[in-house]
């Protein structure tokens, strides 16, 4: 069990206990402990795409954005699953009997979306736009909602299995900085855009007809803007942005990018 999960736990608990105190002013206590245990959750999903996560993308913390890279990366992340085995007659053909580990429930997106700012609600004072229209949090809804959140996360926490995250995977060396690449394939794909978290390459990965993986760099043709050079250079897409630069292999000039304005005169 990873950290987070073991978080999610204490910050249910937590919730649950303030909510069987069935006094009004702990529900905001309670919206808290449920909002961090979402939070928890959500990371501990995340936690299980490590390898494929961007390192730049480690400091957000919104579970809707977390989830949303996840969804991009796997578009299956946020749904539930339930895993079986069986022993195969012959290779490819269905087992006869299949024998059932578990189902993992997820926290998933539209829970997210629907619950995670409803209790950020619950812990603001209420503005004067809300305290002059007298549309004030009620807290037999502030209670039924927390009821609510706190039956579908323990749901979540109850799953046998947890943090699957079966695919079929390219593997492989950065040719620049020889750091390791991961990269998932989607079934119905069969040509992605991989790029390296150590650096700024970029590569295409495209399935062959046997079933393996071809890679080759994703580069663009950039000529020397030495008038008098012209000489090209090939730069990864990531790399064209404002105060990148190259040095021109012929006239050895610093080509840097920058951001411009070209001026049309009116007629």
């Amino acid at each position: 069990m990873s950290i987070y999960r073991s978080r999610a736990r204490a910050a249910l608990a937590s919730a649950l206990s303030e909510l069987a105190s069935n006094e009004d002013q702990r529900l905001k206590y309670a919206a808290l402990e449920l909002r961090m245990a979402i939070e928890a959750v959500t990371y501990d999903r995340a936690s299980a795409y490590k390898s494929e996560f961007p390192s730049q993308e480690y400091e957000t913390w919104q579970p809707k954005k977390v989830m949303a890279i996840l969804l991009e990366i796997d578009a299956s992340a946020d749904s539930d699953s339930t895993i079986s085995f069986g022993i195969e007659p012959s290779p490819g053909e269905k087992p006869e009997v299949m024998h059932d580990l578990g189902e993992e429930v997820v926290f998933n997106l539209r829970a997210i979306k629907r619950h995670y700012d409803a209790l950020g609600n619950f812990l603001h004072v209420p503005s004067i736009k809300q305290t002059l229209s007298g549309s004030l949090p009620v807290p037999e809804k502030m209670r039924k909602r927390c009821e609510e959140i706190a039956r579908d996360l323990e749901e979540v926490l109850a799953s046998k299995v947890f943090n699957s995250t079966l695919g079929v995977f390219s593997s492989f060396d950065c040719t620049e900085c020889k750091e390791r690449i991961r990269k998932r394939m989607p079934r119905d794909k069969d040509q992605i855009i991989a790029d390296c978290f150590g650096c700024k390459a970029s590569y295409i990965i495209t399935r062959t007809s046997d079933g393996k993986f071809e890679t080759e760099t994703r580069t663009q043709e950039i000529p020397c803007p030495n008038p008098g050079c012209g000489h090209p250079a090939f730069i990864f897409p990531r790399e064209v942005s404002q105060g990148e630069y190259w040095i021109c292999e012929k006239c050895g000039g610093r080509n840097e990018f920058k951001l411009g304005i070209l001026h049309h005169p009116s007629n």
